[in-house]
């Protein structure tokens, strides 16, 4: 049984009594129902929310939540627990002379997925006219869910609690349609919101009485599905580009995959290259890793972990889910002996005995905890193949800015290790425990060893960034800077305190951007330059890139070749960029200097140091946090090779996503 957890405990009381109160009982003279209300100023929307008389059942209450707003915000959603992620997020948007209720939750910075957590009966008062929308319903199951820790967390239903909403200004995808894709928000707010303060005597007989009748409506979606251009196949094999790589492996790549569909999206090659299907119908898969026996684990991001059987051919003979945990998200690695499964939350690191034979895990153990709970999300892990008993985590900022991690001592922004070996009866503790193998570091999701055990990394960069001489005018540079960047990071045997820039420090990717100074790509500035630090100071301060990538690219895998020749990175896609960029998979060649370090072929200064070799024919039509998070493209995210030296790749794209094997032949 899992434990409860609510969020007002008796220390959560003692601080909630002088928490500002930011809603107000408002009672409808002609409906008779007093909510508990708070307006939104800016925005100018109104969320209500009326509970019954008990609201003490451990599993959870009804509630009674109204969203009104002007027709200009296309949709607004309200978090139960007051953060975009692990929790209720009930959604609204205007339909026809209705409104549409959709129940969701997000287990990262993504598109909310459907929930079947939470269940909604629109309510009379309902409607849109030529000016706002209204919708009203009886939710049950969004005072209750399951945390990030396992735990099931209940909202205290007699005080004050931290809600939440997010606004958008795009148009769904299909209004009629409760799970329709919808863009990234425009604005969000966070209020204190009383509970306590409307009741509902008689609350079923209420909700019974006004039960909205069935109104038939049609959808005025004009958005389409992009057809893939093969439709009996699951091979892509197209060649555009010339090949700059080294052949991946021995295994071959199979024609076709038995009894899988077609690629969703049509997808551009490099010469030589091949790319079949071989799973769909995934929720949101990440990274990947392969067990001793060669069967294929895959983490689902608020699904779970499954595990797929590997045929000869490189196809999947059966698929099973070996663990269902909500709160996994990105992280999995094994032991170097194959025995001890590792996954990681936003918050922990837990792992599981496996058995390859029979692909089944025994009790779960808690190693790391005391990560920082919302920001990035991801915790990706890495065991030091020549030293397997040392374990890295990096850890994202917590925001587009997160001055506090220019600390290491805050714990964000950073990679630290920690020995298997000498495991704390209770874990370790992120932010306390462990080492520090490079900080400053934004987001760096994908790292990778290169043929001397030297740790590289690829970094995610900032977003909207304006730059603001000295004395001067601001002005913008956030289409194409700050770049990506792929950093070395080198020796994780011991306390690394290099820092890379994050929050101060920036890369380059278009210097003529920048009107007030000159600069090279892979230069590093800062946003406001200003006589205590200027763009120089980084010099000597803070590590350079080795090498950078286009904005918003969001590279967040990284896995080198079995000669280390080359680097093959995964760029998520844009969403702060117009048109978009991304949504592909690229390769850095490397080399092996004569002094035996590796490094990439390219300068760093060099806009070109890497190549497409699996990318969406029209990337300016994807959208990175949009409908579908995608639009119409792949959306490469998790990388690992089998054992015959092939590519395996996830695309995290929609509830029904893919994975694809590649290979050069």
């Amino acid at each position: 049984m899992r434990s409860v957890q609510y969020l007002a405990s008796a220390i959560a009381l003692a601080s909630n009594v002088y928490a500002q109160v930011d809603s107000k009982v408002v009672c409808d003279s002609s409906t008779k129902l007093c909510l508990s209300s708070y307006t939104a100023t800016e925005q100018k929307i109104t969320f209500g929310i009326a509970l019954p008389m008990n609201v003490s059942d451990p599993n959870g209450y009804d509630a009674i939540i109204s969203i009104t707003s002007p027709i200009a915000n296309t949709w607004v959603g309200l978090c139960w627990g007051g953060t975009m992620v692990f929790n209720p997020l009930t959604v609204g948007w205007p339909n026809a002379k209705t409104a549409t209720v959709s129940s969701r939750f997000a287990f990262g910075l993504t598109l909310p997925q459907p929930y079947d957590g939470a269940e909604y009966t629109l309510l009379k008062g309902t409607m849109t006219n030529a000016t706002h929308w209204t919708m009203v319903a009886r939710c049950k199951g969004c005072t209750m869910w399951q945390a990030n820790d396992g735990s099931n967390y209940v909202l205290n239903g007699t005080g004050i609690v931290p809600l939440a909403f997010g606004q958008g200004d795009v148009a769904v995808s299909e209004p009629a349609n409760n799970q329709s894709a919808f863009n990234v928000h425009h604005s969000f707010g966070k209020w204190n919101h009383d509970l306590g303060a409307a009741r509902i005597a008689n609350f079923d007989a209420y909700v019974a009485a006004n039960i909205l009748p069935p109104v038939v409506v049609s959808s005025t979606s004009t958005s389409k599905t992009v057809a893939p251009t093969t439709t009996s196949k699951s091979t892509l094999v197209t060649s555009t580009v010339k090949p700059t790589s080294t052949a991946t492996g021995k295994g071959k790549i199979p024609a076709t995959c038995s009894g899988v569909s077609a690629p969703k999206y049509t997808s551009v090659l490099a010469a030589g290259w091949k790319a079949t299907k071989v799973a769909a119908g995934l929720t949101s898969p990440r990274s990947i890793v392969f067990d001793s026996l060669g069967n294929m684990l895959v983490v689902q991001s608020g699904k779970g972990i499954s595990v797929h059987v590997m045929a000869g051919d490189g196809c999947i003979s059966s698929t099973k889910m070996l663990i269902s945990l909500n709160s996994l998200n990105h992280g999995i690695q094994f032991s170097a002996d194959g025995k001890t499964l590792y996954a990681s939350t936003m918050t922990n690191v837990y792992s599981w005995p496996y058995t390859a034979s029979t692909q089944t895990v025994g009790t779960r153990a808690t190693i790391i905890t005391g990560m920082y709970n919302g920001g990035h999300s991801t915790r990706t892990l890495l065991i030091a193949p020549h030293q397997p008993n040392l374990l890295l985590v990096s850890h994202g900022s917590n925001d587009n800015w997160d001055y506090a991690s220019g600390n290491p001592k805050v714990g964000r922004s950073i990679i630290k290790v920690f020995d298997l070996n000498a495991i704390p009866s209770a874990g370790y503790n992120y932010v306390s425990q462990g080492w520090t193998a490079g900080y400053g570091m934004r987001n760096e999701v994908g790292i990778a060893f290169d043929g001397n055990n030297m740790l590289w990394g690829v970094e995610n960069s900032g977003d909207d960034f304006k730059r603001k001489p000295n004395g001067g005018t601001q002005f913008d540079v956030h289409q194409d800077n700050p770049a990506e960047k792929l950093n070395y990071i080198g020796d994780i045997t011991k306390e690394n305190t290099k820092w890379f820039g994050y929050p101060t420090c920036f890369a380059v990717w278009k210097p003529s951007a920048f009107t007030d100074a000159k600069f090279q790509v892979g230069d590093q500035f800062v946003v406001s330059p200003n006589g205590t630090f200027k763009d120089d100071n980084c010099k000597g301060l803070a590590t350079p890139p080795a090498l950078t990538f286009q904005a918003h690219s969001a590279p967040i895998d990284a896995k080198f070749d079995a000669d280390y020749s080359n680097l093959y990175v995964t760029f998520h896609g844009s969403w702060n960029r117009s048109p978009t960029t991304g949504f592909k998979l690229v390769v850095v060649p490397f080399k092996k200097g004569t002094d035996g370090a590796y490094t990439p072929v390219a300068p760093p200064t060099s806009d070109k140091g890497y190549t497409d070799i699996f990318a969406n024919p029209n990337v300016e039509k994807c959208a990175g946090n949009g409908p579908s998070m995608s639009s119409g493209c792949s959306r490469p995210t998790g990388l690992a090779w089998d054992s015959q030296g092939r590519m395996y790749m996830t695309s995290d794209v929609t509830s029904d996503a893919e994975i694809f094997v590649l290979g050069k032949e």
